[in-house]
């Protein structure tokens, strides 16, 4: 029995998952203390074969192939076969620092259910393609890419929901669903690495599509949505998204114009986003009907 269980989805970011991995067999916590669980969702870059020869090299290795499914159903697949009291959650796009179990086992208190930690990422590195998360001082949906809980608690709730829309939201489903049943306490020095990692245009262009996650966020959670998030979904979307977020992006792009290339392809996906959310008001508006009656 490991005192903690990490636990990886990871989807065609080889190069990127060797470095998180290096980092996690270079801990300052003795290796005995916790073990390693990796689930391949899918991928298609040589991450089964390498995989296989990694876990067979070491123990506290263990691995998990599937069909592409979503980080959702990964994880609830790894918690099935985890053993132990503590499972921390990181991402294949990270790198964890060398103390991050030490500090998670140190942290993990009685009387809490869970652990966020801190994220931090290199601001200079950051462009209008770029995927980072930068969290250094906390955040009420407790992101994935850093986060432990307990074991048993996360069983108690049934783990993730398999049936969001798309993959996201889910890690904020679990967080309000641990909130219910204990606290999740923030640790700024359980710290992870999250260097901007770039996409394509044409990802980041279809990003506003994961908007469809929030009417189901909130008919799960009416009382915790309302509390850290917004009155509704229309609004949060309409009002926190559309005009104050892609706002605020359009304008912080425009200032780039010594950089031209960043700076048209920041308002173009500005541009693009608005235009998604505007064709998207009719369907949103009658899901918004459907979801505040439903939970009235």
């Amino acid at each position: 029995m490991h005192e903690v269980t990490v636990i990886i989805p990871t989807y065609n970011r080889l190069n990127l998952l060797k470095d998180q991995l290096e980092a996690l067999e270079n801990q300052t916590a003795d290796r005995a203390l916790y073990d390693i669980i990796v689930v391949n969702d899918g991928s298609n870059d040589g991450t089964s074969a390498f995989l296989s020869t990694w876990s067979e090299a070491k123990s506290g290795r263990r691995t998990i192939d599937i069909a592409n499914s979503g980080p959702a159903k990964a994880r609830n697949m790894a918690l099935s076969i985890a053993e132990g009291d503590i499972i921390a959650f990181t991402d294949d796009d990270c790198i964890v620092d060398n103390n991050w179990i030490e500090v998670i086992i140190d942290q993990f208190e009685d009387g809490l259910v869970g652990l966020q930690g801190a994220t931090y990422t290199d601001r200079s590195k950051i462009t209008p393609l770029t995927h980072q998360i930068d969290n250094e001082t906390g955040h009420d949906s407790t992101p994935t890419c850093n986060a432990a809980y307990k074991r048993i608690s996360l069983l108690q709730i049934g783990g993730f929901d398999e049936f969001f829309p798309n993959p996201h939201n889910e890690d904020t489903d679990v967080s309000w669903r641990m909130k219910e049943i204990g606290h999740i306490h923030f640790c700024s020095t359980m710290r992870v690495f999250h260097p901007p990692r770039k996409d394509s245009f044409s990802k980041v262009a279809k990003r506003m599509k994961i908007m469809n996650c929030e009417f189901k966020l909130f008919e799960k959670n009416p009382t915790q949505y309302r509390k850290y998030r917004d009155s509704s979904p229309f609004k949060h979307i309409y009002v926190e998204i559309f005009i104050k977020t892609i706002g605020y992006y359009f304008l912080s792009r425009i200032k780039l114009w010594k950089k031209p290339t960043q700076m048209i392809q920041g308002v173009s996906l500005a541009m693009i986003w608005w235009y998604d959310l505007i064709t998207k008001l009719p369907e949103f508006y009658r899901k918004n009907k459907i979801v505040m009656r439903d939970v009235s």
